[in-house]
């Protein structure tokens, strides 16, 4: 993926910035928001996105007659396509510049074959995700346990329902939530990033995850 266009920087002396290394993108990407943080650990951890890039182009867009310019936060790219996510605080929707702005970017956007999602808080620190997310971030640079991926495969196609503990008994050993959650990370495996997390928690076969 493409490097920045233009330099991350902090917007304001109260808010921080750095760097978050993406397992995608396999190095660090920079985030000027504890916010964009938050959702690159999102798409990070999304088996079906599979590259990830932040500020990756310069979007101009006509606004009032005149050229207007837009850096894009995020884009992801899969089999979906390329979507362009905008990280924005709730209360900054409510701007009249933002509210004529963002149907403008999102038109071009579309012009250019990108589609244009905006993310708040209200999607990325949802609880139970935000707990969620949290936890799975530790396992997401660490290396997986070794897996029968026949036998895996195999679970998934006879049984319409399969658990962490399932998954776990599988693995065999001391295998436990952590061993699974290793796979989730990893993109083997698949979870609903907003229901609790636990040993009965359904779990799904991420397709190609296991090299099917």
């Amino acid at each position: 993926m493409m490097n920045p266009v233009r330099k991350v920087v902090s917007r304001s002396k109260g808010r921080v910035n750095g760097y978050y290394y993406s397992r995608k993108a396999r190095r660090l990407l920079p985030w000027e928001s504890q916010l964009e943080r938050d959702a690159l650990i999102i798409v990070d951890l999304m088996p079906e996105v599979d590259q990830v890039a932040v500020q990756p182009f310069k979007l101009v867009y006509q606004c009032d007659g005149r050229d207007r310019i837009y850096f894009p936060d995020i884009l992801i790219q899969g089999s979906f396509g390329e979507t362009v996510i905008e990280v924005k605080a709730s209360g900054e929707l409510l701007k009249p510049d933002n509210q004529k702005r963002f149907p403008l970017i999102e038109a071009t956007l579309a012009e250019n074959g990108y589609r244009f999602e905006i993310w708040t808080e209200q999607d990325i620190r949802r609880e139970p995700r935000r707990k969620n997310l949290g936890l799975l971030s530790a396992y997401r640079l660490c290396e997986p346990p070794a897996v029968d991926k026949k036998q895996l495969r195999s679970l998934f196609r006879e049984c319409p329902h399969v658990s962490i503990q399932e998954v776990a008994d599988l693995i065999g050993g001391d295998a436990d939530l952590g061993d699974v959650l290793l796979l989730v990370a990893s993109g083997q495996l698949k979870i609903d990033l907003d229901a609790r997390i636990g040993l009965s928690t359904p779990v799904e076969l991420v397709q190609g995850g296991l090299g099917q």
